[in-house]
Parts: structure tokens; C-alpha cells; sequence
């Protein structure tokens, strides 16, 4: 691989993208993970909205995009220069007690991002190693989610880990530096905590919006037939992380836009699914 870049996508509203059928009581639910169940965002969703972001209008007012894009994303006739892969979560924004929210992330999480780096060849991302006991947390010693030593997140109480508190903080602080510009870090390592693996698998199933949606008749404003209908999303502030490889021609990954969010899965039009971009390295 002549380039590659990790990517991050930063929840800044709720998100929905969707496996199209039906599970439990959840008309719409999102995508997951099979031998997991976390929440994951698919490429080809990533890949999509990203190709979207190139098109223009031409002088006859119709859209058309760049010879290098078709070259990057690839065409009908040939496989495209750039490779992507799925966008697995890193942090799950968690209701807390105390701080209002916490982003939450277990040690499996982190040793596959490292594990995945490392694979990619991409450096800086090493010493993500944790260990954390089921019922207990690891959180930065400056948090503002813990009382009494106890953090409170959804319907479970949890203990803090105190020998874990530097190693919380070390990787907080890693992630952080990546993640965000130099005002919203502190607010980061404020509210970043690392669960079990047991306690993150309950959250990621508890802890995502489940919201109704209604489609009324224009006449009656009553709930049309078959107009009711629920919807899972991951809650804003949610974190993913992916990877794009260059894999041979000359567009360089850095002409990924970073400026402005991008829209990603369903419902554009009511707010849903917009995401920042951040790159590294």
C-alpha cells in the first residue's frame, strides 16, 4: 500500500445506518457487527457520501465529478485506487449520573484499534493495552463522572479502578490529541472512561436512541396506515474509526475533505447522520 490514513468519524448529531429489516420490536435498527453486536458503519456507506462530497455542476448545470475521483472510487469497468474498510466503534456516548455523559470504550475495543495500526502500518498508536474487572471502571483522575468513587452510567453502577487511573488517563489523553483541537480536549478526558468487555457489550445494546416516527394523513392529521414506525440510532458524540489505503495511482488521501461534516446514513432531511471528519496521521 503506497498511503494509508486512519480515519475517524465523529457523531455530531444521532445516527442512523441502517441493515433495512426488521429486528425485535425495532422496525429500523442499525447496522452491527455479527460476531460482536457493536455498532459498525459498512464502507460502502463511508465510501459513498465521501465520492458525493466531489461532484460539481458543470456550465450546462449538471453534476459531474473529477477524473481523479472516478480513478480514486473506481467505475463500472474498473476497481477503484483507494481502499476502505468498515468504520468500527471506538466510543459509545454513555448517559452518566455525574458529567452529564461519559465516552465509553472496553479494552477489546482499544487492542483492536491498536492491533489494526499496527497491521496498517500506521504509528502512534501503540500502549492501548487495559485490562479492566467486570463491575469496575477505569476513568482519568481529573473526571467528572465519578462520586464517592462510584460512576453511574444508565442503570448500572460501576467502581472506580484506582491503580487504572494513570493508564485512563495516558490513553485518554492519546486519543484526545487525535481527536480534537486543543480547547475540547480537556471536555474528552473529562467524560472518557474504559469499561469490561461485558459491561460495553450490555451498553451497546442498552444504550442507543430508540425513537418513534409517525407519518400523518394531510387531511386528517391522524397517523396514516402503516405510517408508525421505530427507529434505533447511535446517540451524537459517538465515535468510529476506519481505515483508507491508497493501493497504486497518484490521488493523494489528503484531498480527503476534513473542512466540513459529512452526511452519513439515513434521514438527511431531518438532521441525522452528520459526521466530522478527522485524519490521522
Amino acid at each position: 500500500m503506497k498511503e494509508t490514513k486512519l480515519i475517524f468519524l465523529h457523531a455530531l448529531t444521532p445516527l442512523h445506518v441502517g441493515t433495512g429489516q426488521a429486528v425485535a420490536n425495532v422496525d429500523l435498527p442499525i447496522a452491527r457487527e455479527k460476531a460482536t453486536g457493536f455498532p459498525i458503519i459498512p464502507a460502502s456507506a463511508f465510501k459513498g457520501v465521501l465520492r458525493d462530497s466531489y461532484l460539481t455542476l458543470n456550465d450546462q448545470g449538471k453534476l459531474q465529478e473529477p477524473d481523479w475521483v472516478k480513478q480514486a472510487f473506481g467505475t463500472q469497468e474498473a476497481a477503484g485506487d483507494w481502499m476502505f474498510t468498515d468504520l468500527r466503534i471506538l466510543c459509545l456516548p454513555v448517559r452518566s449520573f455525574y458529567g452529564v455523559f461519559a465516552y465509553v470504550t472496553c479494552p477489546l475495543i482499544l487492542q483492536r484499534l491498536q492491533r489494526a495500526a499496527h497491521a496498517m502500518g500506521v504509528d502512534g498508536l501503540d500502549n492501548l493495552d487495559i485490562t479492566v474487572n467486570a463491575l469496575k471502571i477505569a476513568v482519568p483522575s481529573e473526571t467528572e463522572l465519578h462520586h464517592q468513587h462510584k460512576v453511574y452510567l444508565e442503570d448500572i453502577d460501576l467502581d472506580c479502578s484506582n491503580e487504572k487511573q494513570e493508564q485512563a488517563h495516558n490513553i485518554g489523553q492519546k486519543l484526545a490529541t487525535i481527536l480534537f483541537d486543543e480547547p475540547d480536549r480537556p471536555m474528552f478526558l473529562k467524560r472518557f472512561a474504559i469499561v469490561s468487555n461485558e459491561t460495553f457489550n450490555f451498553l451497546s445494546e442498552t444504550a442507543t436512541e430508540i425513537v418513534a416516527r409517525v407519518r400523518l394523513e394531510n387531511e386528517v392529521k391522524t397517523v396514516a396506515h402503516g405510517g408508525l414506525w421505530y427507529e434505533e440510532a447511535v446517540p451524537a458524540e459517538a465515535i468510529f474509526y476506519g481505515f483508507i489505503s491508497r493501493l497504486r495511482g497518484d490521488a493523494s488521501l489528503n484531498q480527503i475533505p476534513t473542512s466540513a461534516p459529512l452526511q452519513i446514513g439515513g434521514d438527511a432531511t431531518i438532521g441525522r447522520g452528520l459526521c466530522k471528519v478527522v485524519m490521522y496521521p
